[in-house]
């Protein structure tokens, strides 16, 4: 057990082994996806299981004593591991797997100072719980503790570590909106394509997601298994920063991603609010510019929101210029939304409502006013109080939906463009989706029985079919008890009679 320390001396030692463990977890995280990814288990797994007691020999508090009785478990953790590189019958394989982590686990425990081969049953039991916790928490227990060692460099480097920093963090959100922009615009695309390598850069992102899992699936644990090297008590673990960014870094961040939004922003005010000929540059038609890249943009959109909630509940003292570029990407991001929004009109100008279009115009609506409220929070500091506010915003848009109805505003929507298509552009559909409408009920079922006798011939006889069938579905005549009474339901049941009685005779 480590001697009791002061207060101070415990922090400092805390933080320095802390670093140390998220160092060496990282490092196997970056091993194991090189030698794990696209890779059957064979000599993978010894080496890796070598580098991880490497990096616990090296962790392990030299002052403890070890206990001579439990040198087999190293031993036989690497023979283990071995055997995954000379055996290949599976049941024998997942055998040595399991074998092989588990007596690394124990190893880990010995090398803490716990005299593993010499423990009952119920201290066994004990120490095994006690590991699984560190092991599940991972690097949970160990970043916070070494988060103010990661933040201490040299004073004549500070203000460039944040500057540094806000580039090091904007790298991945800069190539993630740079991947949601180019599936969402072709202009934007062929843009990217003249500076950079996207088959190449597409290439790494498809194995991203595969490397990624396999390094946090090895480092998580592994950083709570090196914590358990050091027997410090729950008690001496550094309580969370008021602030984990500097006000640098964080500037940095949201003015590389405004300015590739800036970018994209300017494309698309030439390319479609513009009006110019979308054939011309991408060789495509508007319905089908417009259909590419609703829900990439959507997802940009609270992908900022998300990424502005986190720094402003991490930053450290906000200055003029983080306020700056804060509402700059705030501005930006209302210009992409409205782009989507813009967008999702051109497709249902060429091929009319749906309720899940209908659906994606009250996420829009969400979007711009969770926009207005990010911006009053990060004028006023308030961004801790967010969540009350985005929370009556989503409240008055679906208050707003349930009032609209959205079954009979898209029949009515539909069945309008259909009797008057003049404002139509040339590439829409200009047929009725009556088997939707009939599908959709409700609403739906009464705006196309109140319109049918205005409806074209063709599609007056097909409605009529459908009417027809809806009819033999059900018991138009019978109405339902007061405990199940809905309105909308009521007013399809009198449409359908209406039908019946005046309209299909």
């Amino acid at each position: 057990m480590t001697p009791a320390l002061a207060p101070g001396t415990m922090r400092s030692m805390l933080q320095r082994r802390a670093l140390t463990a998220v160092t060496l977890a990282s490092l196997l995280g970056v091993v194991a996806q090189f030698l794990f990814f696209r890779q059957p288990l064979g000599l993978n797994a010894l080496l890796l299981t070598v580098l991880f007691l490497a990096a616990a020999w090296t962790l392990r508090d030299g002052a403890l004593h070890l206990d001579r009785r439990d040198i087999w478990l190293p031993a036989s953790s690497i023979a283990f591991a071995a055997f995954c590189a000379i055996r290949a019958d599976a049941p024998l394989l997942a055998f040595d797997v399991l074998a092989a982590f588990g007596l690394a686990a124990a190893t880990v425990a010995a090398w803490s100072g716990v005299p593993v081969s010499a423990l009952p049953v119920v201290g066994l039991i004990r120490e095994a719980w006690s590991l699984s916790e560190r092991l599940i928490l991972g690097a949970a227990d160990v970043l916070l503790p070494a988060w103010p060692r990661l933040r201490i460099v040299p004073k004549r480097f500070a203000g460039a570590s944040g500057y540094l920093g806000g580039v090091g963090l904007a790298v991945p959100f800069v190539v993630v909106f740079a991947v949601l922009f180019s599936s969402a615009d072709a202009v934007f695309a062929r843009s990217l394509e003249n500076v950079f390598d996207l088959k190449r850069i597409a290439e790494f992102m498809g194995e991203t997601p595969g490397r990624l899992f396999i390094a946090l699936a090895v480092a998580w644990p592994a950083a709570g298994a090196l914590a358990a090297l050091y027997r410090v008590p729950r008690d001496h673990l550094v309580s969370r920063a008021r602030s984990l960014l500097a006000a640098e870094t964080a500037t940095v961040t949201l003015a590389l991603i405004a300015a590739l939004f800036a970018v994209f922003v300017t494309l698309q005010l030439a390319y479609l609010f513009g009006g110019r000929n979308t054939l011309d540059a991408a060789a495509i038609t508007y319905s089908a510019y417009a259909r590419r890249g609703f829900f990439e943009l959507i997802g940009a959109v609270a992908l900022v929101g998300a990424l502005l909630f986190g720094l402003e509940l991490a930053v450290h003292r906000r200055g003029h210029a983080y306020l700056v570029a804060a509402l700059t990407l705030l501005s930006l991001t209302a210009v992409v939304l409205a782009s989507a929004w813009y967008r999702l009109d051109l497709y249902q100008q060429a091929y009319g409502w749906t309720e899940l279009r209908f659906y994606a115009n009250c996420a829009i609506g969400f979007l711009a006013l969770a926009l207005v409220i990010f911006a009053w929070c990060v004028v006023r500091g308030r961004m801790f109080f967010s969540l009350q506010p985005l929370a009556m915003a989503a409240v008055l848009v679906a208050f707003a939906a349930n009032v609209v109805g959205p079954s009979a505003f898209v029949a009515h929507q539909n069945i309008a463009r259909i009797l008057d298509p003049s404002g139509l552009p040339a590439d829409a559909a200009r047929d009725l989706d009556a088997d939707t409408l009939v599908t959709l009920g409700g609403g739906a079922i009464v705006e196309l029985v109140d319109s049918f006798p205005r409806l074209p011939l063709s599609q007056r006889l097909y409605a009529d079919i459908l009417l027809r069938i809806a009819l033999s579905r059900r018991d138009e005549d019978r109405r339902p008890d007061w405990q199940g009474f809905n309105f909308e339901r009521e007013r399809e049941r009198a449409a359908l009679v209406h039908a019946r009685d005046e309209l299909l005779r």
